[in-house]
Parts: structure tokens; C-alpha cells; sequence
């Protein structure tokens, strides 16, 4: 762990930050706008917002020893990945409101119901690649890379395929 004397304190830190000239303003949002690259829902001026905000709370420690431009750097690589990991994490079954009693992966029923999902999108291409992207547990970035979709055109996409499959497949769907 490392020692209370090896890290600038939080007065320090602020005093730093203060005294800090428009051309490193501009210097650590140039560095802010490389580790974006890749982030879908947040900018380089979050990024950079996200890591003083972490380094003036003290969530951040900095060494003594490691100059700004270098520590700031490497705060901004570490949320850029964080933030990449949240946006690929795959909904997991706990995070859903309503969990199937028994799997019916393997079920006559599943592979009937699979089956008329994706003829109800047979005229939607991309939204059908979706789907099977969807069953066969594809990252987003995997499935967008496949398709050949940017993040808006595969956030449309989606939105299409669930709004096509809800108006299709009404909680009666069953009975018809």
C-alpha cells in the first residue's frame, strides 16, 4: 500500500489543478479525446470531467513522483476501459424482471417460437441479424462489427426488432 508521504494530498492536488495553463488544458483534452476513441455514450470532455473529478475527490491518489500529464493519462485510460467493459456487459438474467421458471432452451416450444420471431423480421434485415446476434450471445461490438452497423444505425436496428417482436408477440401471443 502505498504511503501517506508517496501521494500529493488533496490541497495539493487542487492547487496544481489551479495553477494549470490554457495550453495544458488543451494538452489533457487532446489526451482525453485519444482514450475516448471507441467509448458509445460518453465524450472526451467526460472523460476527462470523470477523471478530475476522481483525482480531486481522492478516489485517485497521485504519486508524487509521476507528473501530471503522465497521471491524468493513465486515470483517463483506466475509466475509458472501465467505461467500454459497462457498455459491452451483456444483460445477465438477474438483471431481468422476470425469470423463466424452467429453461426452455432445448424445448419444442423455444425452437417454434424462435422460428416465427425471425420470420417476423424476415423484412428487416439488420433487425433479424440482431436477433441472432441476440440468441447466440454476441457482444454488441462484435455484432455491429458483423452487420457493418455504426452505433446509431445498430441502436435503430434494435429498437425496430424489439418494438416489431413486443407488437407481434403480446403477452397473449400464446393464444392466437
Amino acid at each position: 500500500m502505498t504511503d501517506q508521504d508517496d501521494i500529493l494530498s488533496i490541497e495539493e492536488v487542487g492547487r496544481i489543478l489551479s495553477k494549470l495553463r490554457q495550453a495544458d488544458l488543451l494538452r489533457l483534452a487532446a489526451l482525453a479525446r485519444t482514450w475516448a476513441i471507441g467509448l458509445d455514450r460518453r465524450d472526451s470532455a467526460d472523460l476527462l470531467n470523470e477523471a478530475l473529478c476522481r483525482v480531486l475527490s481522492g478516489q485517485r491518489p497521485w504519486p508524487i513522483d509521476v507528473p501530471l500529464p503522465a497521471f491524468l493519462s493513465q486515470v483517463m485510460r483506466s475509466i475509458a476501459s472501465q467505461w467500454r467493459h459497462e457498455d459491452a456487459r451483456e444483460l445477465l438474467a438477474e438483471d431481468c424482471n422476470e425469470i423463466p421458471d424452467e429453461p426452455a432452451a432445448n424445448s419444442v416450444e423455444f425452437v417454434d417460437l424462435v422460428h416465427k420471431m425471425r420470420t417476423a423480421l424476415n423484412d428487416d434485415a439488420p433487425a433479424q441479424g440482431i436477433f441472432d446476434h441476440v440468441l447466440q450471445q454476441t457482444s454488441r461490438d462484435l455484432t455491429r462489427m458483423h452487420l457493418g452497423l455504426d452505433a446509431t444505425a445498430y441502436d435503430t436496428a434494435r429498437r425496430r426488432m424489439i418494438r416489431t417482436l413486443q407488437r407481434k408477440f403480446s403477452p397473449d401471443w400464446n393464444s392466437k
